[in-house]
């Protein structure tokens, strides 16, 4: 927005401004839920069938190779390959029928929502509507992956990939991040010291 730094915080001054910003908020968690749940389903599909495969492997370099490799190809799949992808590890059809159900809202929103919504935006009750719908979106797409999750849960930790081990990596990637953030700000910092001639 013109007149603010990249990165800022836009001024709401009314009401409307606040739930239009709201409107926007909601629709873009409903869309981070979407990516969430596509990461939950390939991480279904490396569990399923990169983690039979450790042992056949020559030696941890070679493993590590592959599964980069296998993640990369199911990360870089759209939300319906993904789908066709879990078909065929035998997951249950409820589960599977509620992921279609899913990608079906997952097209919606990416695609036509706010075309869908183009006059309950110009209104408060329209834009309460609009922010109903993609909490209702939010709700669906992260119970479809918890439940995702735990049906892979026992075979990951057979594997050694147990709740104490995600904690302690996710543990490891918060300070590594929190220490880039810290030495971003001091660069920042260190950029706006007035120079001395």
């Amino acid at each position: 927005m013109d007149g603010y730094p990249p990165g800022s915080i836009w001024p709401a001054d009314d009401e409307d401004a606040v739930q239009i910003r709201e409107v926007y908020s909601r629709y873009g968690l409903a869309m981070y839920q979407v990516q969430v749940l596509e990461h939950g389903m390939v991480n279904a599909v490396i569990v399923g069938r990169m983690l039979p495969t450790m042992r056949r492997h020559p030696n941890r370099s070679a493993w590590e190779d592959a599964f980069d490799r296998a993640y990369d190809i199911e990360l870089a799949k759209t939300f319906g390959n993904m789908l066709r992808a879990l078909e065929t590890l035998n997951f249950p059809e409820e589960l599977l029928k509620r992921l279609r159900s899913a990608k079906t809202e997952r097209d919606r929103l990416a695609h036509r929502f706010f075309r869908e919504h183009d006059r309950d935006f110009l209104s408060r009750a329209g834009r309460t509507r609009m922010i109903a719908e993609c909490e209702d979106a939010i709700e669906m797409f992260s119970t479809i992956d918890a439940d995702l999750e735990e049906r892979i849960r026992p075979q990951r930790e057979r594997h050694g990939i147990t709740s104490e081990w995600i904690e302690r990596h996710l543990a490891a990637a918060l300070t590594a991040a929190s220490a880039r953030d810290a030495a971003s700000s001091e660069t920042d910092r260190s950029r706006e010291q007035p120079r001395s001639v």
